[in-house]
């Protein structure tokens, strides 16, 4: 989560720049209002799902899949599909089962396993979140339209591309980069 709130003027960026090396402040300052937009709207994002539902987004996005997936899901899928740990998700798998939302079940294929799916409790926790939750991005959104929607997602997709790459180049060892066979 990225914390900072009090986001440098264009002056300090550009201090900072000439005294450390930044090649690139603008870029700094538009990742920085990007990043700190981002956070905040994930906050604000969790607060009204408490707020309006009790739950979490995390725990939002689990209903949502098991709504997507009636024959159940395992802890290692779940949590690869929500991006948190097994550990995590086992723990929050372990909090909505107590509170009705889900349930584990053998697994059919694999006695030593389990499936996680959705209960009529978790449906209707779905049927109360979706319409809050879908009226609070149409607020959210209402601000741009259909262009600056399309050339945001445009964006945000050119810079996830970009991470992707640069977060393969960093975990890919020394001497492994695939060459070109030609």
């Amino acid at each position: 989560m990225f914390t900072l709130r009090d986001l440098p003027s264009r002056k300090t960026i550009d201090d900072f720049a000439a005294r450390y090396g930044n090649p690139d402040a603008e870029g700094l300052e538009t990742w920085l209002v990007w990043a700190s937009a981002t956070s905040e709207m994930l906050s604000a994002f969790e607060r009204n799902l408490q707020r309006t539902c009790g739950i979490s987004q995390t725990q939002l996005f689990v209903l949502i899949l098991l709504k997507r997936n009636p024959d159940g899901l395992g802890i290692g899928a779940l949590a690869s599909r929500v991006s948190v740990t097994s550990q995590t998700m086992t723990r929050v798998v372990d909090r909505m089962e107590r509170d009705g939302l889900c349930r584990r079940e053998p697994d059919p294929q694999d006695r030593r396993a389990q499936l996680v799916q959705l209960t009529a409790e978790g449906d209707r926790m779905l049927e109360v979140a979706l319409p809050f939750h879908y009226q609070w991005v149409a607020d959210l959104m209402s601000c741009l339209d259909t262009t600056e929607r399309a050339t945001l997602r445009d964006l945000v997709s050119k810079l996830d591309a970009s991470r992707r790459t640069r977060t393969e180049r960093e975990t890919t060892p020394p001497g492994r980069q695939e060459t070109d066979p030609q």
